[in-house]
């Protein structure tokens, strides 16, 4: 119980109030205390109870609410926060006031309190040095991958086209989706998946016959413009990004045709047919 906070002064505040026809929550909205602390002050229930400072704080203005006279009610008393109720501390200085004393055995709540600004810092401090050992490994992780960058350019006496890193790369995971023939247009379409930002090789071998090829890209620019002879082979790189590209033979049936070493079939092709397009469209 907090100093001079006697069972005759809860007696009177709780007397008081009920004079008033307050309820708690009606006291509260006067004071602007909780109504918890409100009731924990007239039954003296520590468990709820704030500081001692705080409880005496309160307990005044409960008073001043219910018309008492805190002054009158709390006069003499030089409050110390850590107090101890126990009155056997009690002791009289030399001012004259006497005061409750402090027990030298303090509450486990007491304690615990004192310790929180020690573990907050316990806490701030672990954060910073965590935080700390990421931006070192960072830092280090990036130097030791910068000179190892470093040492392969300067021990690279040939560098190596980036087309036929992509092309190699991307023959392992290319997909030819279902073929759509329209004989009408005399045209065979293949969607191609995840393929738009890599680059591609197109490999036009000839056979049985010479067959003059044409390949245009979506935007109609001619890349390729050729007859391919009888078993020779032209090849051609397409850049990354290059969103569909299409192949015309005038002699289909003398044409193999792969991308990136997958073979590129013609399904369903008209007997007789000889001029025939053949569309390639690379999405992500």
């Amino acid at each position: 119980m907090v100093e001079n906070l006697t069972s005759d002064i809860r007696q009177q505040l709780k007397e008081a109030r009920e004079a008033k026809g307050y309820s708690f929550e009606q006291l509260a909205e006067m004071t602007k205390i909780q109504p918890k602390f409100l009731k924990a002050i007239e039954e003296d229930d520590q468990d709820v109870l704030p500081s001692p400072f705080y409880t005496r704080a309160f307990a005044k203005k409960f008073a001043s609410a219910v018309g008492l006279n805190p002054d009158d009610m709390f006069e003499e008393v030089d409050f110390d926060p850590y107090v101890s109720s126990d009155l056997s501390y009690a002791h009289r200085d030399d001012d004259g006031v006497v005061r409750a004393g402090v027990s030298s055995t303090e509450t486990f709540k007491s304690r615990f309190r004192g310790f929180i600004p020690k573990i907050w810092l316990v806490i701030l401090t672990l954060a910073v040095l965590a935080v700390a050992w990421f931006v070192m490994t960072r830092v280090n992780n990036g130097g030791s991958d910068s000179s190892n960058d470093t040492v392969h350019v300067a021990s690279s006496s040939v560098p190596q086209p980036s087309s036929s890193i992509s092309s190699s790369s991307s023959a392992n995971n290319l997909k030819l989706e279902n073929p759509q023939t329209d004989t009408n247009a005399k045209k065979t379409t293949y969607n191609v998946a995840n393929s738009l930002t890599q680059a591609h090789k197109l490999v036009l071998k000839g056979q049985d016959g010479d067959t003059t090829v044409k390949v245009t890209d979506g935007t109609g620019k001619v890349l390729l413009d050729k007859t391919v002879k009888k078993d020779a082979e032209e090849t051609l790189d397409v850049s990354a990004n290059t969103a569909g590209m299409t192949v015309t033979a005038n002699n289909i049936s003398h044409l193999t045709m792969t991308i990136n070493n997958n073979h590129i079939d013609v399904p369903n092709l008209p007997n007789g047919a000889t001029t025939w397009n053949v569309a390639l469209n690379f999405n992500k």
